[in-house]
């Protein structure tokens, strides 16, 4: 996807900033601040600059400190508090403790109504969203280094550039909350209006009809089309409030995945859902596809309870159809009129003797037991007429750059005829035509190609082909990696590839994960690792990891305790795990960086560590890894593409 200009200059500038040449306050203004917000476009005349500091009776006054703050208007006598966008205060280069700066900002964010503040030494940058004067998020907690990862450079330009920073509309949102918050208080000081308005609540039930799900609490109802095989499905949202009464909203199947299938089963307070925004303890803020409400904590609530009802059984039928046709160990693909998953690829040589075959062989020239092909378009599929088996596609392998007749994936193809009596059937009774005699599934499929039909395709036109058998079998290249299942592993090594699978999600995943998998998760593993040999290299990669997480719990405490933590032994890192496990078991969720760090360390030991460990150790560990890696496996397959 091709990078905005201004982006691509706002990435060039950070990669080429070094921040080093810093020396003092004056320094992180002028080479820092000013160029970054250049590169922001915002225009100079934006820009004003204060020197405040809070006194003891609650006023301010002038101090050398300085702070800086962009404006929307361009002229300058509109320039006030009401119209602020971005207010930023520098400290000292390489000045750890940001907390102390970071305290002002309830000041500064009541008497200013910014929409973003901002506090940098010049090598650490904290971003605090205010659009809601009275509760702060920080979006961003960064530092220079990371910034120039192209990734984050984007979504720090596409949050604060000025043409999207100044088309924020702060006082709308401020009303439109104080509104819903007014209401809300009137109605509960008012029982018997409560009363009332409790008559038009919904009738709570829970209707499943085949592909038809309806769950409805008091304030919210969902009707759910759930998806059939690898279908999408949709569903519609409604609200019993006298403020939302008659707002119905659609969400297709990118929306469900996208928004609503994470932080299942978890509280709306705990940031786990990416569509709830708490704004304070009674109110919520949420997104629904492209509509935004502002809903109570009772509607918070029942609207949880309906998506976890409706989303689990959406899932649980991906999940369903995806085991039942053994495709997860395949790449998913899907153009403009097919989908499938690719199983493998050939030269283009051994493609086109694979479709003389079919057509040779097509069911309707013969009898023989190889006389079960035909061909719908470019696909071949694979049956005698009455029973279909499988519809195999070839599409050009694009992404390794080659030209044509040269690689060609093999797609087990979604077939809308071979999944007709899927879509139609009961919704116990799909399965049972899955088998050798029935619908073959992905793993079937391809074991039958490269053991018998391929084998036999080049056996049949041995004599005509330029090239011999060992190198049309020498072209074939396939793409699943062949790893040992969680329940078969005895080896340690083996679980470091399910590991990766479940750092490499917690590392995009940005919001919280509800604690209930990690707790053993957390258990089982350092009790797996807790004998490793004290030799093991890389100690101070294990105790770098665990050091950041413990400074994200106990800053200033853990400064002190590891001024000589590179000559700390592995014996700390394991009390530091136990330190973890123990944090966690009085959690409701956790912070995904911790999570992504823990599951680095415990990589780590088990890729380069000697370990002792017990049948019981082992087999708690593959107990505990495989919902955790069942969870990041489907995300990453169904949640992430459709963000």
């Amino acid at each position: 996807m091709t990078i905005p200009e201004p982006i691509k200059k706002f990435i060039t500038w950070i990669q080429g900033f070094d921040h080093q040449i810093l020396r003092n306050e004056n320094d992180v203004k002028e080479k820092l601040i000013f160029p970054m917000f250049h590169y922001l476009c915002y225009p100079e005349k934006c820009h004003r600059e204060y020197s405040l500091k809070t006194s003891k009776s609650g006023g301010y006054y002038k101090n050398p400190e300085n702070s800086h703050i962009y404006y929307i208007q361009d002229n300058i006598q509109q320039k006030n508090t009401d119209n602020l966008l971005v207010f930023i205060e520098v400290i000292e280069p390489q000045k750890s403790k940001l907390n102390d700066v970071i305290e002002k900002a309830n000041f500064y964010i009541t008497h200013f109504n910014p929409l973003f503040f901002i506090v940098t030494n010049g090598y650490d940058i904290k971003v605090f969203e205010c659009l809601y004067y009275y509760k702060n998020e920080l979006i961003f907690d960064t530092n220079i280094d990371k910034l120039k990862n192209n990734d984050i450079a984007s979504k720090f330009y596409n949050k604060l550039n000025f043409d999207f920073v100044k088309n924020i509309d702060n006082k709308a949102h401020i009303l439109k909350e104080n509104k819903y918050n007014l209401i809300e208080k009137i109605i509960r000081q008012h029982p018997d209006l409560q009363d009332i308005l409790e008559k038009y609540d919904f009738e709570p039930c829970t209707k499943r009809e085949d592909y038809r799900l309806v769950v409805v609490r008091k304030k919210v109802a969902i009707a759910c089309n759930l998806p059939k095989a690898f279908g999408e499905g949709n569903c519609e949202i409604e609200f019993s409030s006298l403020i939302l009464r008659g707002l119905k909203i659609y969400l297709n199947h990118q929306d469900i995945l996208g928004q609503l299938i994470t932080g299942l089963h978890t509280q709306p307070d705990w940031g786990c859902r990416r569509f709830f925004k708490q704004l304070n303890t009674n109110t919520f803020e949420v997104y629904l596809g492209k509509t935004t409400l502002i809903l109570s904590e009772l509607e918070a609530a029942d609207l949880c309870f309906c998506i976890d009802g409706v989303c689990q059984e959406y899932k649980n039928l991906i999940i369903e159809f995806e085991n039942a046709l053994e495709t997860w160990n395949y790449e998913f693909v899907k153009f403009t009129d097919s989908r499938g998953f690719i199983l493998f690829s050939v030269k283009q040589e051994l493609w086109e003797l694979m479709q003389q075959f079919a057509n040779e062989f097509d069911y309707t020239k013969g009898k023989s037991e190889w006389h079960l092909f035909h061909r719908k378009n470019i696909s071949i599929r694979v049956g005698r007429g009455i029973r279909d088996h499988t519809f195999i596609l070839p599409k050009l392998d694009r992404r390794l750059d080659l030209l044509p007749n040269n690689q060609i994936n093999i797609i087990y193809e979604l077939n809308d005829v071979n999944l007709k009596s899927i879509e139609t059937g009961k919704l116990t009774l799909w399965q049972q035509d899955i088998g050798i005699q029935g619908t073959w599934t992905a793993r079937y499929t391809k074991q039958w190609l490269l053991e018998k039909y391929i084998p036999k395709v080049i056996n049949y036109y041995s004599a005509k082909s330029q090239l011999s058998e060992a190198e049309l079998l020498a072209k074939i290249t396939n793409y699943t990696s062949e790893r040992v299942l969680i329940a078969e592993i005895d080896n340690l090594k083996d679980l470091a590839p399910y590991l990766r699978d479940i750092q490499s999600w917690l590392h995009i995943y940005v919001e919280n994960i509800g604690a209930a998998l990690l707790k053993p998760y957390y258990q089982a593993y350092t009790n797996l690792v807790r004998n490793t040999d004290s030799s093991i290299r890389g100690i101070d990669y294990i105790i770098g990891n665990l050091r950041k997480i413990e400074w994200a719990n106990r800053q200033e405490e853990i400064s002190n305790n590891f001024t000589d933590w590179k000559n700390l032994t592995f014996k700390h890192a394991i009390d530091c795990l136990d330190q973890q496990v123990a944090r966690i078991n009085n959690c409701e969720y956790e912070n995904s960086l911790k999570a992504d760090l823990i599951t680095r360390t415990f990589i780590w030991i088990i890729e380069n560590g000697k370990i002792s460990f017990s049948q019981a150790q082992l087999n708690a560990a593959k107990q505990a890894l495989l919902p955790l890696w069942q969870q990041s496996r489907f995300e990453m397959r169904y949640v992430y593409p459709n963000r």
